[in-house]
């Protein structure tokens, strides 16, 4: 069993690793505030995660208490964990929605530390006390789900609702797995009583873990990845050109390399950066002061040398170096 939850632990952080990797590289190419979200997102799951195997690896082969199956390790922690997680994923809802009033952006954030710290401070420890702590992520997924149903019933033009409409399978998925995470912590905090007189970890192993919870999290790593290669595609498609000096500068670290192995001339390599600029044979001609046949001429032999069918090709080939 323990090696089972192990493997189980560390396949959904590699997950957290990989979508949130992936998530920061679509940011880089778009610079779409919801990807540097979902970065957020993925990191303070990951986070939370570690924490839980953190007390799974300290707590085997030592007495498990069935009183300690109620408690709450590192609340604080637990706390600042789960409001990065949720707020990241509340953000990329107001990012989609367009929602910019920032009384909307930080409200819930507020309420949920504020419910947290008070279920904590007020409450005797007891599996209503942890119940109601940890349900609190899930009336923040209702709150996020229920806003984005409401802004789709108040959409003013129909290209907002389709474009809306196009999410519904990301919100059934969420719906569904978000009631699946209150039944199986309704049923574990406040149903299901281990037997203190069988010695077994399991109740370790499920004292702070949802596996519906896990499940949502995977479902957003897919969606995630799914948009992000999205965007990582879209940029192969249309390589950056423009007078963008990140962009000139990253064209001459590239640029002696290929043209090495293309063998292109002196010439050619300073037409090619031109090229990749996104610059016209003519504007190309005037920077050089050569004539416009010339230019042709050497923008045929550097296709040719390259083996590319159009400047387009052409500059996919390079910046996928």
């Amino acid at each position: 069993m323990e090696i089972g939850f192990y493997l189980y632990t560390m396949l959904v952080m590699i997950v957290c690793i990989a979508a949130g990797t992936i998530s920061l590289s679509a940011y880089f190419v778009s610079r779409k505030r919801s990807h540097l979200s979902a970065v957020a997102f993925f990191l303070f799951y990951f986070l939370d995660l570690a924490l839980i195997f953190q007390n799974e690896y300290l707590g085997q082969n030592t007495n498990f208490p069935l009183d300690a199956f109620y408690g709450i390790d590192h609340p604080a922690l637990k706390i600042a964990f789960s409001l990065g997680t949720i707020e990241s994923l509340w953000l990329i809802v107001c990012d989609y929605v367009d929602e910019r009033r920032r009384l909307l952006l930080a409200g819930p954030a507020v309420a949920f530390t504020l419910a947290c710290a008070g279920i904590v401070l007020l409450l005797p420890e007891g599996p209503w006390r942890q119940y109601l702590f940890y349900s609190m992520r899930q009336v923040f997924l209702l709150w996020s789900l229920g806003y984005a149903l409401f802004r789709y019933r108040t959409a003013s033009t129909p290209i907002e609702k389709a474009r809306l409409r196009r999410q519904r399978p990301l919100f059934a998925i969420t719906l569904a797995l978000t009631l699946c995470i209150i039944v199986e912590d309704t049923f574990m905090m406040l149903i299901w009583t281990p037997d203190p007189s069988q010695a077994s970890m399991l109740p370790l192993y499920i004292s702070e873990r949802n596996f519906s919870e896990n499940f949502l999290m995977l479902a957003f790593a897919f969606f995630s990845l799914r948009e992000a290669a999205g965007a990582l595609r879209m940029r192969f498609k249309e390589p950056p050109a423009s007078e963008n000096p990140t962009v000139r500068q990253h064209i001459d670290d590239l640029l002696p390399a290929y043209s090495a192995r293309n063998g292109l001339t002196a010439r050619e390599r300073e037409i090619l950066a031109l090229v990749l600029e996104g610059k016209d044979n003519q504007n190309i001609a005037s920077d050089l002061m050569l004539a416009l046949g010339t230019v042709k001429a050497h923008v045929h032999n550097i296709l040719r040398k390259t083996d590319q069918e159009s400047r387009q090709a052409l500059m996919q080939d390079f910046w996928k170096e």
